[in-house]
């Protein structure tokens, strides 16, 4: 009977599921931004002033925790490389989407960016079949890489969807063009399988 993989193997498959993920990442980041617009200021917006998604709440909350990331004070004056920093530290890697099986990966990322990351892993865990916290740990990441990529991805979205169905303010200028983005982030899910 063989023994373990040597050392450099698991390596080695770390670092492809990483440059894998790294793909599906951006994947998820052109979804994304596809549907964030520029800067908007729009009073019947529930994310009130943001720009590109970001709204100046989670831009404050950014910039305390980071502090050396050159952020700038206001979603006025930010740049690309600025959001797709907060993308990538307060959506991605928050809900550990690296860990997660790729369909399912692009649907939490933009959960978390439209919904918020709490939401985005509650929509995951009730996918999922998994105790519901809305906090992303072990027992979430291995219920989620255990389920039918295709199931999980069918019933993350329709899980998405009901939360969408709910709000009061769903019929306005906004809640349509939500469920249009859930129906494209599904479109790209199911490429991905």
């Amino acid at each position: 009977m063989p023994g373990p993989l040597p050392e450099f193997c698991c390596l080695g498959l770390f670092f492809f599921q990483e440059a894998a993920m790294q793909g599906v990442y951006e994947m998820g980041l052109t979804h994304v931004l596809s549907w964030e617009g520029g800067e908007v200021n729009d009073p019947r917006d529930p994310g009130g002033h943001t720009n590109k998604g970001v709204t100046q709440k989670t831009l404050d909350r950014v910039r305390w925790i980071y502090p050396d990331a050159g952020l700038p004070k206001s979603v006025s004056d930010l740049h690309d490389e600025h959001v797709q920093f907060i993308y990538r530290k307060e959506y991605w890697d928050k809900c550990r989407c690296s860990e997660l099986p790729a369909a399912v990966a692009v649907q939490v990322f933009d959960a978390a960016v439209n919904q918020g990351p709490t939401d985005a892993i509650t929509f995951l865990q009730k996918a999922a079949g998994a105790y519901v916290d809305g906090k992303i740990g072990p027992k979430t990441i291995a219920a989620a890489n255990n389920c039918d990529s295709a199931k999980l991805a069918r019933e993350f979205a329709s899980h998405r969807g009901h939360d969408y169905a709910l709000l009061d303010h769903l019929d306005d200028i906004y809640g349509l063009g939500w469920m249009r983005r859930l129906f494209a982030c599904y479109d790209l899910a199911r490429s991905l399988i």
